[in-house]
C-alpha cells in the first residue's frame, strides 16, 4: 500500500477483538513515531506501553472519573457505571499513553506538543499497516493526578497527552473528506 493509501484508509478504531498485540508490532510503532519531525530535534515524546497490573490499576481510575460524572458516588448507578468502565478499560488489548516533556518557552512548548502530535500519527500508521487500530483517547484518565502518581511522574516535567487504545479492529467506520479545494486557497 502506498503512504497515500495508507493515510486515506486509516481510521480510528473503538472496538476490538480480542486477539493479542505483539511487543514486536509495538516496536514498529514506536519506532514510527521517534521519527516524527521535531523543531531543533528536542524530541519531546515519552512512552508508557502498559502492562495488565499497569492497566488493571488505571482502569480504577478511568471508571471513577467516568461514574462520578454520571452519578452520585453513594449509589446502585455509580457502582453499576464504574464496574462497566473497568471491564471496558481492561478489554483494550494494548494501551500506550503519550507524554510530551515540558518547555518552559510556550513557542518551544508549543512546537513539542505539534511534534508530540506527529509522533502520535507516526505510530497510528505504522500500526494501520500491520493492520492494528489506534484510538487517540485525550480522556481525564490523562489528566487524574493519581494516574500521575502511579506512573511516577512528575506532572510539572510531563504532560501526558494520549491514551493509544490499541489493537485489531472489530469493525472499522468509513471516514470522508473535504475535497482539497474546499480547505485550500493558492495565492500569487
Amino acid at each position: 500500500m502506498s503512504i497515500l493509501q495508507t493515510i486515506k484508509s486509516r481510521r480510528s478504531v473503538y472496538q476490538f477483538t480480542s486477539a493479542p498485540v505483539k511487543a514486536k508490532w509495538i516496536d514498529q510503532c514506536l519506532e514510527a513515531a521517534i521519527w516524527a519531525p521535531n523543531h531543533k530535534v528536542t524530541e519531546p515524546w515519552r512512552f508508557w506501553v502498559l502492562g495488565s497490573d499497569m492497566q488493571a490499576t488505571l482502569a480504577h481510575i478511568y471508571a471513577d472519573s467516568r461514574a462520578k460524572k454520571r452519578a452520585d458516588p453513594k449509589t446502585d448507578a455509580f457502582n453499576e457505571i464504574y464496574d462497566k468502565a473497568v471491564f471496558k478499560f481492561q478489554a483494550i488489548p494494548k494501551i500506550v499513553l503519550v507524554g510530551q516533556v515540558l518547555n518552559a518557552d510556550p513557542v518551544m512548548c508549543k512546537e513539542d506538543y505539534a511534534a508530540c502530535s506527529c509522533a502520535i500519527q507516526n505510530f497510528q500508521l505504522a500500526a494501520w499497516e500491520l493492520g492494528l487500530g489506534v484510538q487517540w483517547s485525550t480522556g481525564p484518565v490523562i489528566q487524574d493526578e493519581r494516574t500521575f502518581n502511579a506512573l511516577q511522574i512528575d506532572s510539572n516535567q510531563v504532560e501526558l497527552i494520549g491514551a493509544l487504545y490499541m489493537g485489531k479492529p472489530a469493525c472499522v467506520g468509513e471516514s470522508g473528506r473535504k475535497p482539497v479545494e474546499k480547505v485550500t486557497t493558492y495565492l500569487d
